[in-house]
């Protein structure tokens, strides 16, 4: 059987795997940690035909979760097509790779569905399991029985896999979880970081690393992690949407319109939907990305009322070159829960195609309707979030002619409208 602790391959474990792009490699050194949630390897491995054959024989046996025995013998068949020579001994190196592939496939994968905020809801927290290799390390086992929440930092580097040929597992858990098998929730246990060489006989030479101390070099990361953080759009600085304004806009002559009728009345929202007015911005992304179970350290993937995911993150927020926090100009940080009503529960939801000049082609982009009355304010409020392959824009404000300022927006395909 494949290594999925005890069940068969699932969605997102061959998605991971199935995404990866055939590296050739002299060494295991030339790819390190994150580099491996986007490149399939193996160490010396340079020629293409027999990269894709050796990855054929890796996902033959992830899909149909047959034996190491089995991927030994489809190995031998490669090998011997191609007349590769490799280094090591042949079940040294076949376990190598076939054990690292399927488990951290398997650890990607159920990271993925860990990043599901009602899920996370549900079950906030994560124990460290010591696994059954025959030569326990002393400190998995010393990190047996750890439960700290998803989103502690100590995650980010102890996530098993922690080693080669480690078996170490990461399990969710509830509050009620944690309580029925006796556990304390933290604190997480202390990292000491020591230097190892590695790549001695490598053909780049030695290389010196810093990894926590217990963990082998290479395996100090959280597998798929690096893939959910750069699916976090990233601000959209150009074209801007236009801060909302009391004057109306002209909406004679709009092109790529959709026959829709009118907008969904402005619904009731408590007064607490805004932030307090000296409310900083950083205090601020933090509560918006609590809202989709995502934290300052940690991506979640939402998705919205048609179905689609959308990966929200801290670095929706974080400029670029500075890596501050930022609004865009037309965005105020208290409004923040206005944005968060667009998305979470839109009055409507637009599709279009946006020409690119810069990168010649077309983006189809997402729009984000909402329009609500916030108790005690006299204007009705407008919330919009605009998405595209991998960046975003959105604005917020009160406007006396909302509905007008909402309509020139109305642009493209209507995916989703709320029934009064």
């Amino acid at each position: 059987m494949a290594i999925s602790y005890g069940s068969l391959p699932f969605a997102e474990q061959l998605s991971f795997f199935q995404r990866k792009v055939d590296l050739p490699t002299g060494a295991w050194t030339d790819i390190y940690t994150a580099d491996h949630d986007y490149a399939f390897v193996v160490a010396g491995a340079l020629n293409r035909g027999l990269l894709t054959d050796l990855r054929g024989a890796v996902e033959k046996s992830l899909i149909n979760g047959s034996t190491l025995e089995q991927f030994r013998k489809d190995f031998d068949q490669v090998a011997r097509k191609h007349g590769w020579q490799y280094q090591g001994e042949r079940g040294w190196r076949t376990n190598v790779i076939w054990e690292t592939n399927l488990r951290q496939s398997y650890n990607a994968g159920r990271e993925a569905q860990m990043a599901d905020p009602e899920l996370r809801k549900r079950r906030p927290y994560a124990v460290y399991r010591h696994g059954d290799s025959a030569h326990p390390r002393p400190q998995h086992l010393a990190w047996n029985g750890t439960t700290l929440p998803l989103d502690d930092p100590w995650w980010s580097s102890h996530t098993p896999q922690n080693g080669w040929g480690c078996k170490c597992k990461k399990f969710m858990l509830s509050a009620r979880d944690v309580e029925r098998q006796g556990l304390t929730i933290g604190p997480a246990p202390a990292i000491e970081w020591e230097d190892r060489i590695i790549g001695q006989k490598s053909p780049g030479g030695p290389l010196t690393v810093r990894v926590p101390k217990g963990i082998d070099p290479g395996f100090e990361y959280a597998p798929g992690q690096s893939r959910l953080a750069n699916a976090v759009p990233q601000l959209r600085t150009r074209d801007a949407l236009s801060a909302p304004s009391a004057a109306p806009v002209p909406t004679a002559g709009l092109p790529n319109r959709q026959p829709s009728g009118p907008l969904p009345l402005p619904r009731q929202v408590p007064a607490k939907s805004l932030l307090p007015p000296k409310v900083s911005t950083s205090n601020a992304v933090t509560q918006f990305l609590s809202e989709f179970g995502a934290t300052d350290i940690a991506p979640a993937v939402f998705r919205d009322v048609t179905g689609d995911a959308l990966v929200i993150g801290r670095g929706m927020f974080t400029e670029a070159k500075t890596g501050a926090v930022t609004l865009p100009p037309q965005l105020k940080a208290r409004e923040l829960p206005l944005l968060v009503e667009a998305i979470r529960a839109p009055d409507e939801i637009w599709a279009r195609l946006e020409w690119q000049p810069d990168q010649g082609k077309a983006v189809l982009r997402r729009r984000y309707l909402a329009h609500v009355q916030v108790k005690g304010k006299a204007d009705p409020a407008v919330a919009v979030f605009d998405q595209g392959a991998d960046d975003w824009t959105g604005t917020t404000g009160f406007v006396d002619d909302s509905e007008q300022y909402l309509e020139v927006l109305r642009l493209g395909v209507l995916l989703y409208r709320r029934t009064e």
